[in-house]
This record gives structure tokens, C-alpha cells and sequence, in this order.
């Protein structure tokens, strides 16, 4: 879905069936050097509590047509919009009929309901799949912060029972203390903070041992404590 500040041909397109647009196999891990998708917050619209983002491209080159795919959590990637240039000035520009010369950074993409922690990705990526920009963003945060520290959680199976920790903002080379809690059961471990700072990444994977799908993640500093709630299984599944 997209904003209505002016861009309801986009949301236009979000309406067409599936079969309008078959999805393809993207990988951000095959990006096209020198290219470079960024993802920005878009303006908050009034009386509207929605994610929202704006999207800026550098790097592409004139003469070629892009398209912007997106993929929603636990879906392969579907082509929204399509027939952006590189105009002039360097923007890339529309030019579809309805919208012809907007610029796309101008525009706001909205994921729409979304689960917790979940990524969702956008991509530009020209007509004939050969020159290929990435960016991704969780629209709802699982996160928490005390202080400088910050820890994350992103969730990486759909079915709800796997996720990653993360953290910045620690003591660099500091020793922590991280507490896993779910269904009774909590498990602590001792990490090392990198000299950057992070919390080395974690996997967190769940069981059905009883009926509770709430579960906590804490790291322990000498500086901080911060903690993050959450759902697995099912619950985590939920749109917001």
C-alpha cells in the first residue's frame, strides 16, 4: 500500500492481482556494483499513524528503464511500479502516463500491516533484470534501548520460532551477560562485545514446551541493562 499524499496510482497498482505482475527470483546478495538504494522515513502524514518510506537511487545509469519490486515478509518479490529514467539532473523520474516527470525519491511507499521484527525489502531493478539495487527495512521493531545500549531482535522463520539478537552501543571488548527467557525456561550466556561496540549476533530458536509464546531477551553491561518482550510462534506471525 501507498500514502494518499498524492501518489493513488501507486495504491492503484497494489490492487491488481498477483498474476498482473508474476514474482521473480531477486537476490540482494547479487546487487549490481556501484549501484545504491537507500531507504529514508517518510514524513509522518497528518491524522495518520503509518511506516512509511522514501527511496533515493544513486548510481543508475541514463537510458534504462527501472522498475520497484518489493518483497513482504514469507512472499518472493512482485514488481509495484514500473517506467523510471534518469533524468537530467540525475533523478529518477517517472514516466508512466498518470505520473509522468515525478521524481521517485518524492514519493512515499508504505509496507502496510507487518509483523514485529519482520524485514521487508524493495529493490530497483531495470526491465531486463540486468542492473540491480537493494535496500531493506523492519517497519515494527522489536527493540529496546538503555542508555547507549540497543538491542533488536529480527525474526527469521515464518513460522515464528527463530530470531536474531542484536545489539549496539556496549562497552568495546566489554563481557556481557545475555538471559533468553520463554515458557520457565531461561538460558544465559557470557558474550564478548566487539571493539565496535556490537553485540555479536545470536540465534534464538524456540519449542513448544507449553501453551505461553511470550518470551524476553536481556543483555546485562556494566553500563547498561536493557531487555526486549516479544511473541514466537503463532502471535509472532500477527500484522500491526
Amino acid at each position: 500500500m501507498f500514502s494518499r499524499n498524492g501518489v493513488a496510482w501507486l495504491f492503484l497498482l497494489c490492487t491488481v492481482p498477483a498474476a498482473a505482475h508474476e514474482p521473480i527470483i531477486l537476490d540482494a546478495r547479487r546487487a549490481t556494483e556501484g549501484l545504491r538504494l537507500e531507504l529514508t522515513d517518510a514524513p509522518p502524514t497528518k491524522g495518520e499513524a503509518v511506516v512509511g518510506y522514501r527511496l533515493h537511487a544513486v548510481g543508475l545509469p541514463r537510458g534504462v528503464v527501472f522498475g520497484v519490486w518489493v518483497k513482504d515478509f514469507g512472499h518472493s518479490f512482485h514488481e509495484l511500479a514500473s517506467g523510471f529514467q534518469v533524468d537530467e539532473s540525475g533523478d529518477l523520474v517517472s514516466r508512466a502516463p498518470a505520473t509522468s516527470g515525478r521524481r521517485l525519491d518524492e514519493m512515499t511507499f508504505e509496507p502496510g500491516p507487518f509483523p514485529r521484527g519482520a524485514i521487508w525489502e524493495v529493490a530497483i531493478v531495470s526491465t531486463d533484470q540486468t542492473l540491480k539495487a537493494f535496500a531493506k527495512a523492519i517497519p515494527q521493531p522489536i527493540a529496546a534501548r538503555d542508555g547507549p545500549c540497543t538491542v533488536s531482535l529480527e525474526l527469521v522463520s515464518h513460522r515464528g520460532e527463530r530470531f536474531i539478537a542484536s545489539g549496539t552501543g556496549f562497552g568495546p571488548g566489554e563481557e556481557v551477560i545475555t538471559e533468553s527467557s520463554s515458557s520457565g525456561r531461561v538460558v544465559q550466556k557470557r558474550r564478548r562485545i566487539t571493539p565496535e561496540g556490537l553485540l555479536p549476533p545470536e540465534v534464538i530458536s524456540h519449542g513448544a514446551t507449553s501453551a505461553d509464546r511470550s518470551a524476553s531477551y536481556a543483555v546485562k553491561s556494566r553500563s547498561c541493562s536493557v531487555a526486549v518482550e516479544y511473541e514466537w510462534g503463532e502471535p509472532a506471525l500477527s500484522r500491526h
